[in-house]
C-alpha cells in the first residue's frame, strides 16, 4: 500500500544488536580512514568527511545503494536471519502463536524448490478473477478486490486519518497505480527517461509471455497496458504537489462518488474492497479520479483484463518461481541498476518484515533493544524539545499569537521509541504452510481488513506504521508524533560509549530532523491534535514562505543528476529539515554542556568538528545512476552530497568549527542563509 509514504514525512536513509563494547573515546563515529584530506574541509565538506570512503567503495551488484544505512541494515539482517531461521524450524512443534507464524512465513518463502516447480500456478485465482470480467460492473468488483488483496490497482485505496478531524479514519482515494516510479517516467522526453520507457515495455512483454501468451498477443497487451498507465500518469499531479497535504482534502459522501465517478460502480467497487457503506470519502486527487473514471467508462474491457493481468504478476513476481524473480529483476534493474538478486533469505527476511514486521519485531526487540537504549533515547529527544522550544520563544519575525500556538504544538508532540507499547494481534492471520504467495495475500487482506474494520470509527494513536528493525524515522503529522524504530538506535548513529558530540551529530540530528518536520513547509499547516487547519496569521505564513524561498533557489541551483536539478519544491520540506535539525542538535549539544567547557579534542578533533563530521558520516553514501533518476523525479529528499553541503554553510558554528571564512563555498552568504529558527 502507498499510505505510508503519504502518511509520514520519513527520514529516508538510503540495532541495537550484540556489539562488542568500545572504550569512552572511540572515534569510530569519526574515522580518519574515510577521509578524502586531499580536500580542504571548507571547499567540499561531504568529500572531506567521506572521500576516502567513495573511492574504494563498490556497490555490491544486489543494492542500488549502499552508505552506512546498508552497513547498519547487514548487521541487523544477520540477527533477523537467525531469529527467522530458528522460528521456521521450531514452527511445527511449538506452542508459540507468534512463532509458528513467523516460522511458516518464513518456511514457505524459502522453500525453493516448491516456487519452481508451481511457477506461475498460485496466480491463477488472481487470473481467473480478471478473466471473469464481462461488463463494466465486473470491472468495478474486480478493481475492489484486488485493492482488498493489497494489489494497487485503479485508484490505490486505504484507510487515512481524516485530515480535518485527525482522530477519525477516513476511507481515502489516491494516484499512482503505474507501473513505474513516477508520473515523469511517462512524460518526460529526455533520454535517459525514454530508454526506460523501451525497457519497460519489453519488460512488460516478457511477463506476459510468462503467462503463456504468444508473442503477438503479448506486445498487444503490453500496448493496452501503456494506454492505460500512460492516461493515469497524465492525470496524476506531479510529486511537489502530491505530497502536499492542503492539495489532498477533498472530503465527499459516498453519494457524491457516483457523481464524481458515473462510470464506475461504486456500490460493487466498495462492496468488494469490504467497506461498503463509508460516511465518508476524502477523494484526495480529483483529477486522476476523473481520468480513471474515463477510461472505467471508454476503455475496452481487453485493455483492463490486461492492465489487472500485469498488475497481479508484477506484484505477484517475487513471490513467485525463478523465471519471475528473473523478470522482478530486470524491472529493478530499470529504475534501481541492481543488477544480482538479493540471497533468498535477505528477500524472505524483507517480505516478513514488510507482511508481519511487528510479529518479528517482538523478537528482534527482545534481543537488541534493551530498556537502558530507551531511556538514553527519551533523554536525548527532551534536551531537542527544549532546544527547539528556546528556538521558537526568540523567532522575531513570528507573531505572539503563532508562537504561542507553535508551543503547544512542541507541547503536544509525543514521541515513540524501539516499539510500540501494544503489539499487534495476528490472531486472525491464518498463514498456511506451502505456496507462498498465499501467504502473502492473507497477510494483505488481514491488514487491509484490520483498517477498514475502524473506517469512520476513532484512530489508534498508539499503533506504528514502521516495523520494530527499520532503519529509518518518521514524523506523522496527523498524530503530531515522532517515531524511532529499533532499528535506526544502534552504532554508529546511537553509540552509548561514544562522546556526547558524536550521538548529537549522529542521532541528535535525526531526532532534531524528525521534530523540524512538524514546523516544515508541510507540517506546519497541522495544529497540535494533527489537525489541518490554519493556525498561522497570514502575516507569519508570508514571512514563512518568503524565508523558505531561499532554501528553494538553493538547492534548486544543484544538480541532482546527469542535467537534472534537484526540485526545489519537491525538496523543500526535507531540506528545511535537515537545516533546522542540525541546527536543534547543536543547540542541544551545547545544551547539554550545562555551562561547562567543551571537552579535550579526541584523536585530534574538537568536539565541535566531530560533532559536524559525525552528521557529514551519517550521510556517506554511493547510488546507481538508474536510482539517482528516478529520486531525483519522485523522491522528496535530496542527494547525500547536497544534505551535507547544503546544510553545513548555513551554520557559523561549523565555519567556526573548521575555519571557514567568507568566499569559501561551504559558507553561504548572510542573505543568503535560512532565517526561520
Amino acid at each position: 500500500m502507498r499510505a505510508v509514504g503519504l502518511i509520514t514525512t520519513v527520514l529516508i536513509l538510503r540495532t541495537v544488536a550484540a556489539l562488542p563494547a568500545q572504550a569512552p573515546g572511540s572515534i569510530r563515529a569519526v574515522d580518519p580512514a574515510r577521509f578524502d584530506t586531499t580536500c580542504a574541509p571548507c571547499r567540499d565538506f561531504f568529500r572531506y568527511a567521506n572521500g576516502g570512503w567513495e573511492a574504494r567503495t563498490e556497490i555490491p551488484p544486489q543494492y542500488r545503494n549502499y552508505g552506512v544505512g546498508r552497513e547498519i541494515q547487514d548487521r541487523t539482517e544477520a540477527l533477523l536471519r537467525k531469529i527467522l531461521e530458528d522460528a521456521a524450524r521450531e514452527a511445527p512443534r511449538s506452542a508459540d502463536s507468534t512463532t509458528r507464524l513467523v516460522g511458516i512465513f518464513f518456511g514457505s518463502c524459502m522453500d525453493s524448490v516448491r516456487a519452481q516447480r508451481e511457477d506461475a500456478a498460485p496466480l491463477q485465482p488472481q487470473l481467473r478473477l480478471i478473466a471473469g470480467i464481462r461488463s463494466r460492473g465486473d470491472l468495478a468488483q474486480v478493481l475492489g478486490e484486488l485493492q482488498h488483496q493489497g494489489v494497487d490497482v485503479g485508484a490505490p485505496t486505504f484507510a487515512y486519518p481524516d485530515l480535518a478531524q485527525s482522530d477519525t479514519l477516513r476511507l481515502s482515494l489516491y494516484q499512482g497505480s503505474f507501473g513505474l516510479p513516477d508520473r515523469d517516467y511517462y512524460l518526460r522526453s529526455d533520454s535517459a527517461f525514454a530508454a526506460a520507457r523501451r525497457d519497460y515495455m519489453a519488460h512488460v512483454i516478457r511477463m506476459f509471455r510468462l503467462l503463456r501468451e504468444t508473442p503477438a498477443a503479448a506486445r498487444e497487451d503490453a500496448e493496452r497496458v501503456w494506454r492505460l498507465e500512460h492516461a493515469l500518469a497524465r492525470a496524476a499531479l506531479p510529486a511537489e504537489k502530491a505530497t502536499k497535504f492542503p492539495e489532498l482534502h477533498h472530503p465527499v459522501s459516498r453519494n457524491a462518488l457516483d457523481s464524481l465517478a458515473p462510470h464506475l460502480d461504486w456500490t460493487r467497487y466498495l462492496a468488494a474492497f469490504g467497506v461498503p457503506l463509508p460516511t465518508q470519502v476524502n477523494v484526495m486527487i480529483p483529477g486522476e479520479l476523473a481520468a480513471l473514471d474515463s477510461l472505467v467508462g471508454a476503455a475496452p474491457l481487453a485493455d483492463w483484463r490486461a492492465y489487472l493481468r500485469w498488475r497481479v504478476a508484477s506484484f505477484a513476481a517475487p513471490f513467485l518461481g525463478p523465471r519471475f524473480e528473473a523478470e522482478h529483476l530486470a524491472h529493478h534493474r530499470i529504475v534501481g541498476g541492481s543488477t544480482q538478486l538479493k540471497p533468498r533469505w535477505q528477500r524472505c527476511l524483507d517480505a516478513a518484515d514488510e507482511h508481519i514486521g511487528e510479529a518479528l519485531g517482538q523478537a528482534y526487540v527482545r534481543v537488541a533493544f534493551p530498556p537502558e537504549a530507551k531511556s538514553r533515547m527519551l533523554a536525548l529527544v527532551a534536551n531537542l524539545r527544549t532546544a527547539l522550544g528556546h528556538r521558537l520563544e526568540r523567532v522575531a519575525w513570528m507573531s505572539n499569537t503563532t508562537r504561542a500556538a507553535a508551543l503547544a504544538k512542541l507541547d503536544s508532540l509525543t514521541s515513540k521509541i524501539g516499539y510500540p507499547d501494544r503489539w499487534r494481534d495476528y490472531s486472525r492471520l491464518v498463514i498456511r504452510p506451502g505456496s507462498f504467495l498465499p501467504s502473502v495475500l492473507a497477510a494483505q487482506r488481514f491488514e487491509v481488513d484490520r483498517q477498514n474494520a475502524r473506517i469512520d470509527g476513532l484512530v489508534d494513536r498508539g499503533e506504528w506504521i514502521m516495523s520494530p528493525p527499520t532503519y529509518n524515522a518518521y514524523h506523522n503529522p496527523s498524530n503530531n508524533e515522532i517515531v524511532f524504530p529499533a532499528g535506526i538506535l544502534q552504532p554508529p548513529l546511537f553509540d552509548p560509549t561514544a562522546d556526547d558530540a558524536v550521538n548529537y551529530g549522529g542521532i541528535g540530528f535525526i531526532i532534531g530532523h524528525e521534530l523540524l518536520h512538524a514546523f516544515d513547509d508541510n507540517g506546519r499547516h497541522f495544529d497540535a491534535r494533527g489537525n489541518l487547519r490554519e493556525w498561522w496569521t497570514p502575516s507569519d505564513s508570508a514571512a514563512f514562505e518568503q524565508r523558505a524561498g531561499v532554501v528553494v533557489t538553493q538547492y534548486g541551483g544543484y544538480v541532482a543528476v546527469d542535467t537534472m536539478r534537484i526540485n526545489g519544491r519537491l525538496t523543500l520540506g526535507e531540506n528545511l529539515a535537515d537545516i533546522g535539525g542540525l541546527v536543534v542538535a547543536y543547540d542541544a549539544w551545547r545544551l547539554s554542556l550545562r555551562g561547562r567547557p567543551a571537552p579535550a579534542p579526541i584523536g585530534g578533533f574538537t568536539p565541535e568538528q566531530r560533532f559536524f563530521l559525525a552528521f557529514a558520516n551519517f550521510w556517506r553514501e554511493k547510488t546507481r545512476l538508474e536510482a539517482q533518476r528516478m529520486y531525483g523525479v519522485s523522491d522528496a529528499h535530496s542527494p547525500e552530497r547536497w544534505r551535507v553541503n547544503g546544510v553545513v554553510g548555513h551554520l557559523e558554528a561549523f565555519a567556526k568549527a573548521f575555519g571557514c571564512r567568507e568566499g569559501d563555498p561551504m559558507v553561504r552568504p548572510a542573505a543568503e542563509r535560512l532565517r526561520l529558527w
